[in-house]
């Protein structure tokens, strides 16, 4: 059986992070899933992987860069061939502001059964947004005396994306998406010192994405989960030294829909393909 996931951020959504510590839990044999045989190519994560040994923050994924990363796993009985794109977060940013898809995108939207879409509630920006204020002449006046007058709120800016993205896929908004599975990540939920459920908390924070997301996916075919692919920021000596001591693959954990908090991070895979 091959499947295909699309991994979708924008620059610094912790994607490249949770690849690697991802990778880590398999190789080290710390998840319920395995990997069936051994991995072709590594250079997508190979710098993550060597910054997080160190204890380092990892670089992001430059922009140019776009290979596909395949992992070969094992869940259960059932072997996947699971490919995933592995690009620079600002061609997600470049697909928005020019509402075009190379080749390789659209390749990548064409052959995913599923799409996992990561987003670092605590990076995103707050331009002017109608879905949460009442427009006044003090807002326009704002607007135009700002130098940043045209740019998306980053609700605007994700449903915009998902928008591309279902029309690549012939997606008839007659009807609700019953071709890509949506799971909505909310990263470094460390970050965020909540106890809420990951679906409250985007109620809360980006409410018009998550109607726009609830208006064009069945139920069953739309997930919002918590992650933190490295359980603590490394801006200590101290946490610098668990890393290099312990093994970054003993950090990260992920928040399930109903709020539980689990320490095997691979589960976000599972809970996308089913």
């Amino acid at each position: 059986m091959s499947t295909s996931i699309l991994l979708i951020g924008k620059p610094h959504s912790s994607k490249t992070v949770f690849l690697s510590q991802f990778y880590s839990r398999l190789l080290k044999k710390k998840s319920r899933l395995r990997l069936y045989k051994s991995v072709d190519d590594l250079s997508p994560i190979t710098g993550a992987r060597e910054a997080l040994a160190s204890g380092e923050e990892p670089q992001t994924t430059p922009a140019e860069k776009s290979v596909k990363f395949y992992l070969p796993i094992q869940i259960g009985g059932q072997q996947v061939d699971l490919k995933c794109p592995e690009y620079g977060g600002e061609q997600v940013v470049n697909i928005v502001e020019s509402r075009e898809l190379n080749k390789e995108w659209k390749s990548s939207i064409k052959d995913s059964d599923s799409w996992v879409l990561f987003i670092r509630l605590n990076n995103i920006n707050k331009f002017l947004d109608i879905s949460d204020i009442t427009y006044t002449d003090q807002h326009k006046k704002n607007v135009e005396n700002s130098i940043e007058s045209d740019k998306l709120s980053d609700q605007c800016f994700f449903i915009e994306l998902l928008q591309i993205l279902l029309h690549q896929k012939g997606h008839d908004y007659h009807l609700k998406n019953s071709k890509s599975k949506l799971t909505v990540v909310l990263t470094c939920w460390d970050e965020m010192s909540t106890d809420e459920k990951p679906y409250d908390v985007l109620k809360n924070k980006l409410p018009l994405l998550l109607n726009f997301m609830e208006s064009n996916w069945n139920s069953d075919l739309l997930n919002i989960l918590g992650l933190s692919a490295q359980g603590f920021a490394l801006n200590t000596i101290e946490n610098k030294e668990k890393y290099q001591i312990d093994g970054p693959e003993e950090f990260g954990y992920l928040v399930l829909a109903n709020g539980e908090k689990v320490d095997d991070l691979t589960q976000l895979i599972e809970e996308a393909l089913l």
